[in-house]
């Protein structure tokens, strides 16, 4: 059985082919009906990655994804070798200081998808160094409300997806910090009518994706009279006072 080291070891072989592929912009895939675990032996997981290594070779892309995955530094140190890379998602696993550190130093890097990855502060306050990165999303990760305030510090930074169980306001006024933002998507936090304020005063505020807050029906009017244009969804809908709403 073909271990993991050897695995990685074939995959950054097949990265170095890479340099006489012709770049080509490749769409991600549209996200998949949600399935239910599966179980997998390490040396799947590393046909798993071998394959969209290979993916890659084929495509000349740009766009590598890992679903159900459980994603390690070492996997990470191996993509970091692709300089074109443009979109990483990754859907499960552990990454700490050294891979966000990768993934800041990738020079092409725009969009980062980490979902059900274990990762902690010191990981976001790695990944700020980034000065490509304008997407980050992340989901049902350990991290602070100081950790996230740190992104103000990624000038590119322009859409931001947090995912926190249990987050509170504090998490609002972290990323009413980042004044970049042109949309937010929030979810598992419980923002109120005072983290909805803070949150509108985000200066090149489009867009507003809110899921499970406590924010009432006084809050919302407040939004609408004092940021009129704004796109809003909530729990997954559009608002009812959305002026794009269709």
């Amino acid at each position: 059985m073909r271990n993991r080291a050897t695995a990685a070891g074939w995959a950054l072989a097949v990265v170095v082919a890479l340099s006489a592929c012709r770049p080509v912009a490749v769409e991600p895939p549209a996200a998949a009906p949600a399935e239910p675990p599966v179980a997998r032996s390490p040396a799947e997981l590393e046909q798993v990655f071998a394959a969209a290594i290979e993916q890659l070779v084929r495509s000349g892309g740009d766009t590598v994804r890992l679903d159900r995955f459980d994603a390690t530094d070492e996997h990470v140190a191996v993509l970091a070798n692709i300089e074109r890379l443009r979109v990483v998602r990754i859907d499960g696993g552990k990454l700490t200081v050294a891979a966000a550190e990768h993934f800041a130093a990738m020079p092409h890097l725009e969009q980062l998808h980490l979902r059900n990855v274990a990762l902690d502060d010191a990981f976001i306050e790695a990944l700020v160094a980034s000065r490509s990165l304008w997407l980050l999303n992340v989901a049902a990760a350990e991290i602070s409300p100081s950790a996230v305030e740190r992104l103000a510090e990624m000038p590119p930074l322009r859409q931001l997806r947090l995912a926190v169980p249990g987050g509170d306001n504090g998490f609002a006024a972290a990323v009413a910090a980042i004044r970049t933002l042109r949309s937010v998507h929030l979810i598992g936090i419980a923002v109120t009518d005072a983290g909805l304020q803070e949150l509108a005063t985000l200066p090149q505020l489009q867009s507003l994706y809110l899921d499970d807050t406590e924010i009432s029906d006084q809050g919302w009017v407040w939004l609408f009279e004092n940021r009129p244009g704004l796109h809003v969804h909530i729990d997954q809908k559009h608002h009812d006072r959305d002026p794009q709403r269709h």
